[in-house]
């Protein structure tokens, strides 16, 4: 990545997050439907009907494959203390279990 190169920037890790978003999206959705009462005081019925139709096409297109987010991590080449796996971000808490809903659930 050219924008990177001068700055003696490396990728260091690269994770796809399209499962992930799309649970995030669904709990989006979700949310947004339990509150389309509301929303529809706000704003017109176009306006309900644009953000249902795009959080539920972006749900679609996260799971079919047909988007996808990636999470890129650079770092410079001072940064010598890189973990080797993510398995540190998987090794949770009872606590920050209960305050998040795993995508495998």
């Amino acid at each position: 990545m050219e924008m990177f190169e001068p700055w003696n920037f490396a990728v260091v890790d690269v994770e796809n997050l399209r499962l992930h978003y799309a649970r995030t999206l669904e709990h989006w959705l979700d949310r947004f439907e339990n509150s389309a009462d509301e929303v529809s005081r706000m704003f017109d019925a176009k306006f309900v009907r644009t953000w249902r139709l795009y959080l539920a096409g972006s749900v679609a297109a996260f799971r079919s494959g047909n988007m996808q987010l990636f999470q890129v991590v650079f770092a410079g080449s001072q940064c010598q203390a890189l973990p080797w796996t993510r398995a540190y971000l998987y090794q949770a808490t009872r606590e920050q279990d209960q305050q998040w809903t795993h995508a495998t659930s």
